[in-house]
């Protein structure tokens, strides 16, 4: 019987065996399409969501739903319904009817031909003496002016008396000119005179001389039938207003009488008709380009309740919804997945452009997708709440505050690159402005946060960078978020203060806000702590936490190539130096090359003597003909197959396992090859094959273990220079170099011939500071007779003997 821990171990080694396991291109390739296949599936079908319809109501007469009867059950709308209210619309337009101006007309040439000639004739009659040079009498200015019939004795002997006729005359012309020119004046009062005042008047003028608008506005109040120049207060206010303002310096008696006078003329001449067919076309047009009012049944409403009655309101609302009870809105469905297809193919296009190796491997894509469905499933539960009927969460916050994509974001650049994280965030983005409603500010949100998680997961370092991750993201967020706020005009603080300060703080928009985008940005990088462990466990990945651990030269394997193998262990921490620093110059990943290196060689542990650095120190003799060259040419080949099975059997990275076989390539053993072709009999070399003599491989597949295979040759070969010199180093460095170059073992890798220079350059630094020539010390005894020699001189300070 197995112990629980150590079956629960067996377990999840088996898992990420399966998981972990290289497996061909095209097998991987046919995972990838099966999972974005799902993908496409699950994210539409989440967002479609609101367009999937319901089953119809029975609203029949003679049906369960027929108004005036009691509801059998619960009707709820289980989507979202925008339609068009047609009360409000019928509502809206009559009201744009009746709101559109009227449209008059307005003939100049009656002011022009007819009023002003008859205020001259009568003027003049008026200014003209009598021949004896005697006042006239008021009865003989009412004789010669028969139109001021209508003015009183009194008015005319003030007539009479006013010096300064002249002006009279033009005060009497100036009044009739503002009267036409502000008001229009009607014969007769129109059928629906009271709408006509209600609304704006449009008065086309004809007949005016000059640059004289052709079309004016005025108030509907100002368009008046001639008998309300005497009979309606508010149009006898309006007139004394506009004479009180224009002819201020007259005497307010003869103000009054000029008033009269003027409104006589232009009450006997009125200049206005109502145009009613140009008016009907006008309002007849505006009502039709009134758009229609759409109501809205929210997804989730109830229409009506189990008993409840159905009044004439909710049987329309029931018609709503049975006129949209559709199954699905197959155009908006095949529209959803036709989008994210393209979003698809351009992720795709991004990968395969700047980083074509990634995703080549089962667990990465399992990583990856499983990252993804995880975020839609909490965005789909986080929509339920967030957009539901019963709150206005959407009116303060913006729905990509409460979903974590830095999260997914940070965890992909810790794990692998800026490049990957960006690239399922750009998509992720997407998602979430869909399903925020297509709110611009989220998208915003969304794809920031992506950039900034994926450019700082790639800088963390320490526990600490995890906090700094989250305020850094909730900073963003906030600023973002504030500018949102600004562009769609929401008010920041609260709608009716209370008086204290700090409570109208606390229940204000901008506090919440930033709140919820402190609490995103610290439960993003939370998570990140909690779910990164998971994910470097069971997919056995090495984060740059992981790679820490084990760096620590107190690992079991270390220690077991400590005792082992120590020449092999300093042969592994000189090679470790020199390879670290190499990849620091070209900014690649330093800890993941040291910890590559610590493991390179493991597998020698088993055979340790038979490796020329240990036979010193390990004099034990082997089993082993080393006189045999294709022997021992299978011991080193088995070398490196130990040491993956060890690597494998102790849980380490496939990423460091892959610095075992790679850090040798394809390489052949020269020392046996040759020795097989110089000693062996004709016999023997019939069946020789340089294959046997040649690594497994591959050969090295990035960088890094290009630098370690280059570095681990050179470390070995350092040790046979007599003189430690930069022009030594120069030529066994270059040496090296060419002779790999010469195998072909830097093809794959992608090393340029300037990082090569770069290279040579970092290990020529370490080598020189690691293999300084020291002094040679005296011996004891040589130090001794000198001091014997010299005893005289030395006097009595020579040292006592003992």
């Amino acid at each position: 019987m197995f112990p629980l821990g150590s079956l629960l171990e067996r377990g999840m080694a088996w898992i990420t065996d399966t998981l972990t396991k290289i497996r061909p291109i095209s097998f991987v390739r046919k995972f990838q399409v099966i999972l974005t296949a799902i993908t496409l599936i699950i994210v539409t079908w989440m967002l479609a969501i609101p367009f999937f319809g319901q089953d119809k109501i029975n609203l029949s007469q003679d049906g369960p739903y027929s108004e005036g009867k009691n509801a059998l059950e619960k009707v709820v709308s289980t989507k979202d319904i925008v339609y068009e209210d047609e009360e409000k619309t019928k509502a809206k337009r009559l009201k744009a009817f009746q709101s559109a101006p009227n449209f008059f007309d307005r003939d100049y040439r009656v002011l022009i031909d007819i009023i002003r000639p008859a205020i001259l004739e009568d003027m003049e009659k008026y200014r003209e003496p009598k021949p004896t040079g005697e006042v006239k009498t008021s009865a003989e200015l009412l004789a010669a002016v028969p139109r001021w019939k209508n003015r009183s004795k009194e008015e005319l002997e003030l007539l009479l008396k006013t010096p300064g006729k002249s002006r009279v005359r033009d005060l009497v012309q100036q009044y009739s000119n503002l009267v036409f020119s502000n008001f229009c004046i009607l014969r007769d009062q129109p059928a629906d005179y009271t709408a006509i005042r209600s609304a704006e008047a449009r008065i086309r003028n004809s007949g005016a001389s000059g640059n004289k608008e052709q079309i004016s506005s005025v108030e509907g109040t100002l368009v008046i039938p001639r008998m309300y120049l005497y009979r309606d207060s508010a149009t006898i206010d309006t007139l004394n207003r506009l004479a009180a303002e224009k002819l201020q310096a007259t005497d307010p008696q003869l103000l009054s009488v000029i008033q009269k006078l003027a409104l006589t003329y232009v009450y006997s001449n009125p200049a206005c008709t109502y145009n009613a067919e140009e008016t009907k076309n006008q309002k007849q047009s505006v009502m039709d380009r009134t758009e229609p009012v759409s109501s809205r049944i929210n997804a989730g409403e109830t229409i009506v309740k189990a008993g409840e009655t159905i009044t004439p309101d909710i049987y329309q609302k029931l018609l709503i919804v049975n006129r949209y009870a559709t199954r699905a809105n197959i155009a908006s469905i095949t529209s959803i997945l036709l989008i994210q297809s393209i979003f698809v193919i351009i992720v795709y296009a991004f990968l395969k452009k700047y980083n074509p190796k990634r995703l080549n491997d089962v667990s990465s894509n399992v990583i990856v997708f499983t990252l993804i469905w995880s975020l839609v499933l909490w965005a789909y539960l986080a929509s339920k709440a967030f957009f539901s009927f019963e709150n206005s969460y959407d009116s303060v916050f913006y729905f990509a505050l409460v979903i974590p994509t830095g999260m997914v974001c940070l965890i992909l650049s810790m794990i692998y690159d800026e490049q990957l994280s960006i690239a399922i965030g750009f998509f992720l983005s997407f998602f979430v402005f869909a399903a925020s409603r297509y709110n611009p500010t989220s998208f915003i949100l969304a794809f920031v946060m992506t950039v900034v998680a994926a450019t700082y997961g790639r800088k963390m370092r320490k526990r600490i960078d995890f906090i700094k991750a989250g305020f850094y993201m909730a900073l963003v967020q906030i600023l973002i978020s504030s500018s949102g706020y600004l562009f769609d005009s929401r008010n920041y603080w609260v709608a009716v203060p209370s008086g204290s300060y700090l409570r109208d703080l606390w229940e204000s928009n901008i506090f919440r806000l930033y709140l919820l985008c402190l609490v995103n940005g610290f439960v993003c990088s939370t998570l990140t702590q909690l779910l990164l462990p998971i994910y470097e466990y069971v997919f056995n990945i090495p984060t740059r936490f992981k790679l820490m651990e084990l760096a620590d030269t107190g690992h079991p394997l270390l220690q077991d190539l400590l005792t082992k193998a120590p020449s092999t262990y300093t042969h592994t921490f000189l090679v470790a130096a020199m390879s670290e620093r190499a990849a620091q110059n070209l900014e690649l990943d330093w800890l993941l090359t040291r910890v590559g290196v610590y493991f390179h060689d493991i597998g020698k542990i088993p055979n340790a003597g038979f490796f020329v650095e240990n036979q010193h120190l390990i004099p034990k003799k082997e089993n082993i003909d080393k006189n045999n060259p294709a022997k021992a040419a299978k011991i080193v080949i088995d070398h490196v197959l130990d040491g993956i099975e060890m690597a494998k059997k102790a849980r380490l990275p496939r990423e460091v396992i892959d610095f075992i076989p790679e850090h040798h390539g394809t390489s052949t053993m020269a020392f046996f090859y040759h020795k097989a072709l110089a000693e062996l009999s004709p016999s023997q070399k019939k069946k020789l094959k340089k294959a046997d003599f040649q690594y497994p491989g591959p050969k090295p597949q990035r960088k890094e273990t290009a630098i370690v295979m280059i570095a681990d040759s050179l470390e070995a070969a350092s040790r046979s220079l007599e003189e430690v010199t930069p022009e030594s180093l120069d030529a066994l460095i270059t040496k090296i170099v060419n002779g790999k170059l010469a195998e072909n073992q830097l093809d794959e890798c992608g090393l340029t011939l300037g990082d090569l220079e770069v290279v040579k350059f970092s290990f020529k630094e370490v080598l020189l500071s690691s293999l300084h020539s020291r002094p040679k010390y005296p011996k004891p005894e040589d130090t001794k007779a000198l001091e014997e020699k010299n005893k005289n001189i030395l006097g009595k300070h020579a040292p006592k003997s003992h």
